[in-house]
C-alpha cells in the first residue's frame, strides 16, 4: 500500500472511531448564522440606544432565538441527510452538560436586568462566560472546534468584564460582536472544512 493511500485509510479509521462517540450533526451553517445574526444585531446599536434595558433585550433575544432555530433546524437536516437520530445519547448527554450554563445564564441576565443602573450592559461577558463553560462541560462528546470555541470565550469573557469596566460600557456591544460573532463565524468556516473532509471521506469509503 503506497504511504498515501495508507495515509488516508488511517483517516478514514479515525473518522469512523469519532463517528461513535461524537455528536457529528451541529452544522456549519448553524454556526454561520450564529455568527451573522449577532454580528447584524451588534451592528442594529448603531442607531438603537443599547444603555436602554429594552432595546438590548429585544436585540439579543431575537439574535438568540434565531442562532438557536438555526441550530435546530440545521441538525435534523443533517440527522436526515445522515440517516441518524436526531434525540441519540450524544445528544442527550450534550443537553445535560450544558443544562447548568443555560439556568446560570438565564439566571444572571434577569438579575442584571432587575438590578437596572446599565448592570444589563455587563451581560455579554456573562453570556460569554456561561457559554464557556458550557461548552467545556459537552468536551467529551462535541467536536474540537467546539471546544476551542468554549476555551476561548471562557478566556475573553473573563477579560472583557475589566475591559467594559476600565473602557465603559459602551464597549460591551463591540464585544460582544467580537467574541460571539467572529467566534461562531470562525467555528462555522471550521465546521464547514471538516463537512468537506468528511464528504471526501464517504466518497473514498464508497470508491474503495
Amino acid at each position: 500500500m503506497e504511504p498515501r493511500q495508507a495515509a488516508h485509510t488511517l483517516e478514514v479509521i479515525r473518522t469512523l472511531m469519532e463517528r461513535t462517540c461524537q455528536y457529528q450533526l451541529l452544522t456549519a451553517r448553524a454556526g454561520l448564522a450564529a455568527g451573522c445574526l449577532t454580528l447584524a444585531g451588534a451592528a442594529s446599536f448603531l442607531l438603537l440606544d443599547a444603555s436602554n434595558p429594552l432595546s438590548f433585550g429585544v436585540v439579543w433575544t431575537v439574535v438568540f432565538a434565531g442562532s438557536l432555530c438555526a441550530t435546530c433546524l440545521g441538525t435534523v437536516a443533517r440527522g436526515r441527510e445522515r440517516g441518524e437520530r436526531i434525540w441519540s445519547r450524544q445528544a442527550r448527554a450534550i443537553i445535560l452538560a450544558l443544562a447548568p450554563s443555560v439556568v446560570a445564564g438565564f439566571v444572571l441576565t434577569v438579575f442584571f436586568f432587575a438590578v437596572g443602573g446599565g448592570m444589563h450592559l455587563y451581560l455579554p461577558s456573562v453570556w460569554m462566560l456561561c457559554y464557556g463553560q458550557g461548552a467545556l462541560a459537552t468536551s467529551a462528546y462535541a467536536p474540537a472546534p467546539i471546544r476551542y470555541l468554549g476555551m476561548a470565550l471562557l478566556l475573553f469573557g473573563g477579560v472583557t468584564i475589566g475591559l467594559t469596566f476600565a473602557l465603559g460600557e459602551s464597549w460591551a456591544v463591540p464585544l460582544m460582536a467580537v467574541g460571539f460573532g467572529l467566534g461562531h463565524v470562525a467555528l462555522g468556516i471550521d465546521l464547514l472544512l471538516k463537512e468537506r473532509q468528511e464528504r471526501s471521506v464517504k466518497v473514498f469509503r464508497e470508491v474503495a
